[in-house]
C-alpha cells in the first residue's frame, strides 16, 4: 500500500513547495520604483498661441505652434512646428519657422531647429505670402526681450537679386539688421 502512496505523496509534496516557493517570491518581490533620470511634463498644450506686447500694448511678437510640452526641472518648453512673428511699429513683419523649438526661462530664450526658415514678406498682410528675403539655417537662438537671434549654422539668404552662403549669422529684428559671420559667398543675379 506504501507503494501506491508513494508517487502520489510525493507530487502532491512537490505541488505544495512549489505553490510555497511561488508565494514567497511574490511577497518578496521588491516594490517597482520610478525610473531616475526620465522627464516627466507636468503641462501640454495643443493648437498654441501665445502674444508678447510691448510697453504701450502693440503686440511685439507672436508665437504659434502645433503643440507644446513644458517641465519643470529647468523651465523648458518644446514646442512641435513653432511659428513665430516679429511685429514692427512701422508695420512690417519677420516670421520664423522650424520643425521644433524650446524655450527656457519662459520665453526669453528660444532655440528653433531642425529646418529654420526667416522670411520677410512682402505684404504685412500675407506672412505666408511671397517674400522680400528668405534665411535658411538649422539652428537659430532667439533672445525674444532683445529681439535678437544668432546662430552658428551654415546658412543661406535668397532674395531678388541672387543668394548668399555663410557660416553664422546675427539678426537684429528692431533694427532691421543682419550680419554674416564667416565663409560668406554670393551671386548676384539681377532680375531685371
Amino acid at each position: 500500500m506504501w507503494r501506491k502512496l508513494t508517487l502520489p505523496l510525493t507530487v502532491a509534496a512537490l505541488a505544495w513547495l512549489s505553490a510555497e516557493w511561488l508565494w514567497e517570491q511574490e511577497v518578496e518581490a521588491p516594490a517597482v520604483t520610478p525610473l531616475t533620470g526620465v522627464e516627466t511634463p507636468n503641462a501640454f498644450m495643443e493648437g498654441v498661441i501665445m502674444r508678447a506686447m510691448n510697453e504701450q500694448g502693440q503686440p511685439r511678437y507672436e508665437m504659434r505652434a502645433t503643440r507644446a510640452v513644458h517641465f519643470t526641472q529647468g523651465d523648458r518648453t518644446d514646442f512641435d512646428a513653432p511659428f513665430i512673428t516679429f511685429y514692427r511699429p512701422n508695420g512690417r513683419l519677420w516670421t520664423l519657422a522650424a520643425e521644433q523649438g524650446r524655450a527656457s526661462g519662459g520665453d526669453h530664450d528660444i532655440l528653433l531647429s531642425g529646418e529654420v526658415l526667416i522670411r520677410r514678406p512682402q505684404n504685412p498682410a500675407q506672412p505666408t505670402g511671397p517674400a522680400e528675403m528668405e534665411i535658411f539655417t538649422r539652428e537659430l537662438r532667439i533672445f525674444s526681450s532683445q529681439e535678437y537671434a544668432e546662430t552658428d549654422q551654415p546658412t543661406t539668404i535668397v532674395h531678388a537679386y541672387g543668394h548668399v552662403d555663410a557660416v553664422g549669422m546675427k539678426v537684429w529684428f528692431k533694427q532691421e539688421r543682419l550680419q554674416l559671420l564667416s565663409q560668406v559667398k554670393g551671386i548676384y543675379a539681377p532680375t531685371h
